[in-house]
């Protein structure tokens, strides 16, 4: 945006805090046409433009709003009379609103960004015991399984209670000695986890959790491969609002 405004004339009905709010939406719609242009690489209008990276990718939750602003942003630029004689102006709040989604898609908050932090690994021979007393201290309650660089699936508190309760119905010793490998078929049938590259914009995160009840955790790292070397963890509490 010009630092310098153009004064509208004298006949003109817009006071200079309007045009700013015009000028300020303007800039933010074109920023995220072009955006959209770029990653789509084909020429097309907004709203198809929209409407082609609503459909690749529905976690994305910015689409009506869009759909929205540009009939207000055609309303506004095509239906001027002169160069200062506008037909509407948008609202505060309709400016801060396509400010803050240009700012969310240029910009997205991402999971390698949010959610880098060491991850706690055992492997498929460690004693139960060893989960429990991770637990117990730091508060942990999932955990990745690997025998070197393989990996078995994910440990978690659910999957343990699951073990618990089936020794107790079956009025067999509980033996917090038992390997975790044997615990490991007790977690759901479903994946519990998935695997995704530190760039994964949260919202994507949050859809994937919320189309998935049986997700525990996406583990992140460097390439969203079953790599050993992770570079952090998410879990459902942690995006919890950011759908």
């Amino acid at each position: 945006m010009n630092s310098e405004l153009p004064v509208p004339s004298k006949l003109s009905q817009i006071t200079g805090e309007e045009f700013s709010r015009i000028e300020r939406f303007v800039a933010a719609y074109n920023a995220i046409d072009d955006g959209l242009s770029h990653i789509l690489g084909v020429p097309q209008t907004f709203r198809s433009s929209v409407d082609a990276y609503a459909k690749r990718n529905p976690w994305w939750g910015d689409a009506e709003s869009l759909r929205v602003f540009a009939a207000m942003r055609n309303f506004l630029i095509h239906e001027k009379t002169s160069a200062f004689d506008y037909p509407c102006v948008p609202s505060a709040g309709a400016v801060r609103e396509i400010e803050a989604i240009r700012e969310r898609f240029l910009k997205p908050v991402t999971i390698g960004g949010q959610f880098s932090r060491e991850v706690l690994v055992l492997g498929p021979k460690d004693e139960l015991r060893a989960a429990l007393e991770l637990i117990a201290k730091h508060g942990i309650s999932r955990f990745p399984i690997y025998e070197g660089n393989r990996f078995f699936g994910l440990l978690t508190e659910n999957g343990i209670a699951r073990y618990v309760a089936t020794t107790v119905t079956q009025n067999r010793v509980f033996n917090p000695d038992s390997a975790i490998e044997s615990i490991l078929p007790r977690e759901t049938k479903r994946k519990n986890y998935r695997f995704a590259g530190p760039q994964i914009p949260i919202s994507q995160a949050a859809y994937w959790f919320a189309q998935n009840t049986f997700l525990e955790a996406i583990l992140i790292s460097s390439d969203g491969a079953e790599s050993r070397n992770l570079r952090g963890i998410v879990t459902r509490g942690d995006v919890a609002g950011w759908g």
